[in-house]
């Protein structure tokens, strides 16, 4: 899902970034019940993105971020 986002959305992103968001998009996903394919987690992906890009570079972070999680 994230790969798919990412090409819509015209983001580069290296394998290593990938993985990390692919990894926090799937915790996200989980911790809310999300389907990967609903539409929520589709918005959970393009946010994922954003933050990244922003600078967040922390795949537990950005899971508190999404989640309301306490980050440690």
């Amino acid at each position: 899902m994230i790969h798919d986002v990412a090409k819509k959305l015209n983001t580069v992103l290296t394998p290593e970034d990938l993985a990390l968001l692919q990894n926090a998009f799937a915790r996200v996903c989980e911790l809310r019940g999300d389907s990967h394919n609903s539409a929520p987690a589709q918005e959970s992906a393009k946010v994922l993105i954003s933050l990244y890009q922003s600078g967040i570079r922390n795949r537990y972070q950005l899971v508190a971020m999404l989640t309301g999680q306490r980050f440690p």
